[in-house]
Order: C-alpha cells, then sequence, then structure tokens
C-alpha cells in the first residue's frame, strides 16, 4: 500500500473535492481534512505500481499547484519558523481582525525567539495610527479595511530590526462597516519596495473568517520567505 499527503490553504473541501473528481477511477483513493481552508489530503493506492500513483501524485500538485505549501505533515507556523530561521530573517505582526491569532501560531514554534521581534493588535482605527504609523489620510480615504491600510500596517511593522512583516485587516462580523461586506479581509506582506496585499473574500461565522484570515496570513508570509509570493 502506498499512503502519502500533501497539504495545501486556500480552499475549502468542497472545492478540494470538485478538483480531486478529476483523478476518479485512477486507482487512488483521497482523503479530505479541511479547517477553515488549511488542509491535508491524504493519497492512498493498493494494488497499482508506484509508476502510475507517481503519476496521480503528480496531477494532483498540478492541480493545486497555487495552494500546496508541503509534502510533509508540517503546520503552516512550523514551515514559517523554519524559513525564518534558514533565512536569518526577523518577522513583524500587526494585526486588526486577527486579534493575535497570528502571534500567537508562530510562537508555537521551537526557538523563534530569535526570529519574531514583536506583534501588535491594532484593532482600532486611532491604534493603527498611533503605533503603526498609518496615515490618517488612509484611514479616512481608504478605510481601516482597505488594501492601503493593510499596505501601510506592513511599512509601520518593519522597522529595524525587523526585515518582513505581515498585516491583517478586515471584518469578522456579525455586521459590515464603511459599506463594505463581513468577510472582506486584507492581508499584508513584506517588507521594503516589495509589499503584496492580497483581498479575500470569507465566508462563515465570526470565529471562522478569523481562523480563515490567519490561515491565509501565515500562508501568503510562508510563500513570502520561499520566494514564491509572484504565483500569486
Amino acid at each position: 500500500m502506498i499512503n502519502e499527503i500533501v497539504k495545501i490553504c486556500g480552499l475549502d473541501s468542497c472545492e478540494i473535492l470538485e478538483r480531486l473528481a478529476s483523478c476518479e477511477g485512477e486507482g487512488v483513493t483521497f482523503e479530505v481534512e479541511e479547517d477553515c481552508l488549511d488542509a491535508k489530503i491524504t493519497m492512498t493506492a493498493d494494488g497499482i505500481s508506484k509508476d502510475a500513483f507517481d503519476a496521480v501524485r503528480c496531477k494532483v500538485y498540478n492541480l493545486f499547484e497555487d495552494e500546496v505549501y508541503s509534502a510533509k505533515d508540517a503546520s503552516l507556523q512550523e514551515l514559517v519558523g523554519r524559513e525564518l530561521k534558514v533565512s536569518d530573517r526577523v518577522l513583524g505582526v500587526a494585526e486588526s481582525l486577527t486579534g493575535g491569532e497570528v502571534c500567537s501560531r508562530i510562537v508555537e514554534v521551537d526557538g523563534i525567539s530569535k526570529h519574531f521581534y514583536e506583534g501588535i493588535v491594532c484593532y482600532n482605527s486611532e491604534a493603527k495610527i498611533s503605533r503603526l504609523g498609518v496615515s490618517r489620510y488612509a484611514i479616512e480615504n481608504y478605510g481601516a479595511v482597505s488594501r492601503q491600510t493593510a499596505y501601510e500596517m506592513v511599512q509601520g511593522i518593519t522597522k529595524a530590526p525587523v526585515d518582513i512583516g505581515v498585516a491583517t485587516t478586515g471584518l469578522a462580523g456579525p455586521t459590515g462597516d464603511e459599506g463594505k461586506p463581513v468577510g472582506l479581509v486584507y492581508i499584508g506582506v513584506g517588507a521594503g519596495d516589495f509589499i503584496i496585499v492580497f483581498e479575500e473574500h470569507f465566508t462563515g461565522n465570526r470565529n471562522h473568517i478569523r481562523r480563515c484570515a490567519t490561515n491565509m496570513a501565515l500562508f501568503y508570509l510562508l510563500r513570502y520567505l520561499k520566494g514564491k509570493i509572484w504565483n500569486f
């Protein structure tokens, strides 16, 4: 029996199974475990050759080319920690709607203190201005939940010795604000002249949206650290 896994982030179980349907009938079965867009796909085969299994595995990797982050059962935070250590970088985190969840996940990693400088939870707009240096112009003209604000949050958190930052801002509900819908989230990652902001639209209850935002923030951070951010 052949048994392998692939870890992906960014799709829910229904979307994953829909894509995997194209692999049905090729001698491999799939088990999907998904938690707020962070998923493990277990591929199992019995009675087919290794070459046949490898062909299906390659097909799966192609199906999830933009979402794959590991071929081992490692967590997003473990892999982020590993990449920070390998690249000898120092991380700063600025959170709004996630309320410290990104930081909490990062500090689960053993020996991360050398590579994680600080996390700031700036939930209020005035806190974003006073603590991170987000411009009042950005808040008043684009909103606290905006691409511009997320960008400036990353700028504000990436002061020496921090050389890479990640920021989250969004609307977890139960109601929208600024004329924007519940589930709208902006995630910024980077430093200096290379800061990228991703716009996401999540569904579900308040805590589900916050968990999805946390997972995606870690995922984008990991991709950035691995030099694969341009795929997006």
